[in-house]
């Protein structure tokens, strides 16, 4: 039940090419019920592949295990670079609707970025009805997490280089799903579930009125379910969603009914708009 879920996609066909370039890492968040969500994040990574051969070949690290990678500065399936990231404790869940903060970024001067590595601290917290508990790590690498990277899930923004190569990767904390409560006490299971602007899609709104302190799910019937909080003035919005037709649903609290939005497509770069959604009692 605590095994580390980790999930991550890309946005190019070709990786990082030769010539200098850049890789900047962002996170956002998938909200959960919570009042806040700590994390403490001291390090991240990112797992360069040099050899050219490979830039084209996602199938290249399906071998390269986690279990043994902190272990190690490089092995045969590339060479762990610093992001320049500050040691912090982060909320996640301030990141919600839309709303991100930049980790970090390295220069890179050549190579296919093929996986995240963020290291945990022990400051990890949620805060639930005012009281604070302490979010406990279960994880088989220890407080390493590993996320592995494909093409379709990187962004790459040549620049003006014609040889130069800037890629960018979101990260979606799923908290709604990365918590597990049992016998009185806070397990931390990381779902990351991330994703890059240009293949991905995302659904936007607004639900009325704010007293019915509603919350939105959006499930493609296939296994997928996010989550979104609106904000005070009702705006949500959900990101980095895969194309197809999704089920949205808006649920608020007693005595509002709960309404539900069928057949939502969404399609990669664009936003979906579903306008303003009016709870009734």
């Amino acid at each position: 039940m605590m095994a580390l879920v980790l999930f991550l996609t890309a946005c190019n066909k070709s990786g990082m090419n030769a010539g200098s370039g850049n890789v900047a890492i962002f996170l956002t968040d998938g909200p959960g019920e919570y009042d806040s969500v700590f994390i403490d994040i001291q390090k991240v990574e990112v797992k360069i592949d040099n050899d050219s051969l490979h830039k084209r070949d996602d199938h290249h690290g399906d071998d390269d295990h986690d279990g043994d990678d902190h272990l190690k500065s490089r092995d045969e399936y590339g060479e762990w670079i610093d992001i320049n990231y500050a040691p912090a404790v982060i909320d996640v869940l301030s990141l919600r609707n839309g709303v991100e903060t930049k980790l970090g970024e390295a220069n890179i001067k050549t190579g296919t970025v093929r996986k995240i590595r963020i290291t945990l601290g022990t400051k990890n917290r949620v805060v639930k009805a005012g009281v604070s508990n302490t979010l406990e790590l279960v994880n088989p690498t220890n407080n390493y997490l590993y996320v592995k990277l494909w093409e379709k899930h990187r962004q790459r923004d040549r620049g003006n280089a014609t040889d130069s190569s800037n890629v960018k990767v979101w990260v979606d904390f799923d908290i709604a799903n990365s918590i597990v409560e049992a016998n009185g006490k806070f397990y931390l299971k990381p779902v990351l579930r991330p994703f890059c602007n240009e293949n991905f899609g995302e659904v936007e709104g607004k639900v009325l009125p704010a007293d019915a302190k509603a919350v939105v799910r959006i499930s493609d019937g296939k296994g997928f379910n996010g989550v979104a909080l609106p904000d005070r003035t009702g705006q949500f919005k959900l990101r980095g969603l895969e194309t197809g037709t999704y089920t949205v649903t808006v649920e608020g609290i007693a005595p509002y009914i709960k309404q539900t939005i069928s057949n939502v497509n969404v399609t990669q770069g664009k936003e979906t708009d579903l306008g303003t959604i009016t709870l009734k009692k």
